[in-house]
């Protein structure tokens, strides 16, 4: 198995990264993710296959493998967190892009490590039967390895293939790992016979090929029904007005170098409510069909609950356009220690009176909270001098629903928590109909930030066959359907303007959403079984 010369082992290593980095959504390049992980597999083979290496040598190396992948990857694939650090972190560059390859890319050594890594310490001999044992071990370990971005590599690789994104409502974005990454092991077999020419189990090898391009097929088969299904669905559901505003206010106060702010539009409430008559302004005013206005992440510059002549403010134009009002806020517990902060989205009535609020659950480590701050005081300290933007706010815990009516319910979720397939999944399990995302993606400037968010959100309406708004204050702005698909009209990247639209909130059927825990309970049994397989016919582990 040794064909690889362990001086070029570095170089796969540098393919593989790169690979894996234009797989992401930044260069739509997004077909790599069905071989770019290929050269780092053959590396750890080879690994596996030195005999002269201890079992903790092994470790290490597969280990240093997975992390030269990850931080290539890392630094490729993320140039909205370089812009971030960058910008308004005031660091460097280049120290910029080494955070994000190291810090970031560490974390993906940890998945790559225990996805690809991992199984091959219990592995004596590459004879054929490894490779179904590792792929099932895979298909288990994915979804259920916490990472801080609930990215996925079937997610990534499938993101704009319209039928097979489909099959997500059965297995979910990470069970179409079964397709690329169930390729990659396809190209395996194919190797050691072709290349290396080792002992080949051809009934094996035949019988995983088979199973790959029937479930192939199977899936885009689905995918067209399910497709054809839904569109004629599309058209019912609870009306709803919605008044999405895209203000496009600037961050420049707090950039290090304000041209990389790209906006120069000072944030005001005044010019916040005048955006909002405009918009609310399209809709027939003699409508029976209620009104909603929605605002994005950090736009509104007061403490709603706490502000009494600002809040009464906001409470008069609602009151005067008879309009729903969504949007983000700060509060805060008074605490001996401080006080604890929260990020809230907050639902007020057409009245005035306030319908429901809702505390943000996935909070970014080192803007929203600084991971070990409570147990390391200094270190805590240390790290707000150096990094003069950052924040620290407490975690919610509750998935709630926002109900308009009987009928109207939708969920306020806030900037990443679309990363967390829980949050999203709890909140339409509790009756959500509709999922509107608040966010501020101006941190990142002209990145990929908002196409990877987009990305998210599809795949979670998928999933959960929920619609989505997902409404930035630089953009872009846009309302996704329950197949995935943008519906009407979209505002671009650091575009000033709203969205005026008459939504459809209707849930529609999912069995990931509803038996996901069925799914992952049946890959483990297909694991155990493969397991007793690969022991007995190809006595394979040490």
């Amino acid at each position: 198995m040794g064909t690889l010369n362990p001086s070029f082992y570095w170089v796969w290593i540098f393919i593989s990264g790169v690979g894996a980095g234009l797989a992401s959504m930044v260069y739509s390049f997004q077909y790599l993710g069905l071989v770019s992980y290929f050269p780092l597999l053959l590396v750890l083979d080879c690994i596996n296959q030195k005999t002269q290496y201890t079992w903790k040598q092994k470790i290490i190396y597969t280990i240093l493998a997975c992390w030269g992948v990850g931080s290539i990857g890392a630094a490729i694939a993320n140039p909205w967190m370089i812009h971030s650090i960058h910008v308004f972190g005031h660091m460097p560059w280049a120290i910029s892009v080494l955070i994000t390859a190291l810090v970031y890319g560490f974390e993906i050594t940890l998945v790559l490590w225990v996805c690809f890594g991992f199984p091959m310490m219990f592995i004596k001999r590459l004879e054929g039967w490894d490779i179904p044992f590792r792929f099932c071990f895979f298909l288990l370990a994915d979804p259920l390895y916490p990472r801080l971005f609930q990215w996925s590599f079937g997610g990534f690789t499938f993101t704009e293939t319209l039928w097979i994104a489909q099959v997500a409502d059965l297995v979910g974005d990470w069970g179409l790992g079964f397709y690329s990454i169930g390729f990659h092991f396809l190209l395996l077999l194919v190797w050691r016979q072709k290349i290396i020419h080792s002992s080949f189990n051809k009934p094996l090898a035949l019988g995983f090929a088979g199973t790959y391009v029937f479930l192939l097929i199977a899936g885009i088969a689905y995918g067209g029904w399910r497709t054809t299904q839904l569109q004629a669905s599309l058209t019912e559901g609870e009306p709803l007005n919605i008044a999405a505003i895209q203000p496009n206010f600037s961050l420049q106060q707090l950039a290090s170098n304000p041209d990389l702010a790209y906006s120069k539009r000072e944030m005001n409430i005044r010019a916040l409510l005048y955006d909002s008559q405009q918009a609310l302004e399209k809709f027939d005013h003699d409508s029976s069909i209620p009104k909603l206005l929605v605002w994005p992440e950090s736009v509104y510059p007061f403490a709603y609950l706490r502000d009494l002549p600002e809040r009464k403010r906001i409470q008069q134009f609602i009151k005067r356009h008879q309009t729903a009002l969504l949007f983000t806020t700060i509060d805060w517990n008074d605490d001996p220690a401080g006080h604890q902060f929260y990020g809230t989205s907050l639902l007020i009535e057409n009245d005035g009176t306030i319908q429901g609020r809702y505390d943000k659950i996935f909070l970014i480590p080192f803007g929203e909270y600084i991971p070990g701050g409570t147990v390391f005081p200094a270190y805590r300290q240390w790290l707000k001098k150096l990094i003069p933007n950052i924040s620290e706010f407490k975690r919610g815990e509750v998935y709630t629903v926002f109900q308009l009516s009987e009928s109207l319910s939708f969920s306020g979720t806030i900037c990443f928590d679309v990363f967390s397939p829980a949050i999203i999944r709890n909140m339409v399990r509790n009756g959500a109909k509709l999922v509107i995302n608040l966010s501020n993606l101006a941190w990142f400037g002209k990145t990929n930030a908002t196409r990877q968010m987009e990305m998210m959100i599809r795949w979670k309406a998928i999933e959960n066959r929920v619609p989505f708004l997902y409404l930035s204050n630089n953009g872009e702005t846009m309302f996704i359907n329950a197949l995935g698909e943008k519906s009407g009209e979209q505002l671009e990247l650091f575009e000033q303007g709203s969205l005026s639209e008459t939504v459809l909130l209707q849930q529609h059927f999912s069995i990931y959403r509803e038996y996901k825990e069925w799914l992952l309970a049946g890959i483990f049994l297909a694991l155990l079984i493969t397991t007793i397989c690969a022991h007995r016919k190809g006595r394979i582990f040490s």
